[in-house]
């Protein structure tokens, strides 16, 4: 039998995203998708007639409770179909800027750049589509330095792992709690002709580890591409691994109200505020170690 979905669709806008979050941990939705000032929320729908109605009460009962300043837009019910091969169809290579092109496996051969990173991206973050994203490379490719070691925190697809590489950095150490993630990243750099845990001049060592529990190693430089909570928790982690190489921090996964909070804290914290870059309504800043 069919399997059929629930698709509901709020306005609210964006900083309230957590609050948001907190409270459809109480639904059991199979996954949210975010757009700016908005987002979508998806249920198995259990095939009874009252389904849609006794949902969006939850929900609206929910965000009530926990202060959510939302307004239902539309829901729609959906059959079950190859969602990944449609998915995969829909993707394009993005060119990040003049010398950055992200793409595809599927579609690499109808671009080209002087680097062009190639991914599988198989359903992960990382194609270069989100802001943050293109954000960051962008950050990073004017920052690497020949012979370079940098980290990536929370590696996602590992295409800011390898553009460190393409730039010049002779070593990376990403990682993710992720096992797919640390999956995919795997296969992403392989397919871009990078070693793994190699003794070569070139090399990446790629594995599944805790933002929270690991140990960074000493390093030229840091990209995080995460939430603020995770960054405003790990700032002085990032700086006790940045301050002999008197490195380079690179963070996104925020939104323009956070801006003052993350550059207070990266000041606090030992670091100097070098520059922000927005698009939209999402921000990526880079500091340096004073």
């Amino acid at each position: 039998m069919t399997k059929l979905y629930l698709s509901l669709r709020y306005a609210l806008p964006e900083e309230h995203f957590e609050n948001a979050y907190t409270a459809l941990a109480h639904v059991q939705h199979l996954g949210i998708a975010e757009a700016n000032d908005e987002i979508t929320i998806c249920l198995l729908h259990d095939g009874n007639a009252d389904f849609q109605a006794r949902e969006e009460e939850h929900l609206q009962s929910l965000f009530t409770q926990f202060n959510v300043p939302v307004k239902f837009i539309e829901s729609l019910i959906i059959k079950e179909e190859n969602w990944n091969k449609e998915w995969e169809e829909s993707i394009e290579p993005v060119r990040v800027n003049e010398r950055i092109i992200i793409t595809p496996s599927w579609k690499e051969d109808t671009v080209s750049a002087p680097l062009k990173i190639v991914i599988n991206p198989q359903m992960s973050f990382g194609t270069g589509h989100h802001e943050t994203t293109r954000m960051v490379a962008n950050l990073l490719e004017s920052s690497v330095t020949q012979g370079d070691f940098w980290v990536d925190a929370g590696t996602g697809t590992g295409v800011l792992a390898i553009l460190a590489l393409r730039c010049g950095a002779s070593r990376v150490y990403a990682f993710d709690n992720d096992e797919w993630s640390v999956l995919n990243t795997q296969e992403n750099v392989e397919r871009n002709g990078i070693s793994v845990h190699s003794g070569e001049s070139t090399s990446i060592v790629i594995e599944q580890n805790d933002i929270n529990t690991m140990h960074f190693p000493s390093c030229n430089g840091i990209t995080a591409n995460l939430h603020k909570n995770l960054l405003l928790n790990n700032m002085d982690k990032f700086f006790q691994a940045l301050k002999d190489a008197k490195g380079i921090l690179i963070v996104s996964g925020l939104l323009k109200y956070d801006s003052e909070t993350i550059i207070t804290c990266a000041k606090k914290n030992g670091f100097s505020h070098a520059t922000t870059n927005s698009e939209g309504e999402w921000i990526a800043i880079k500091f340096t170690v004073l």
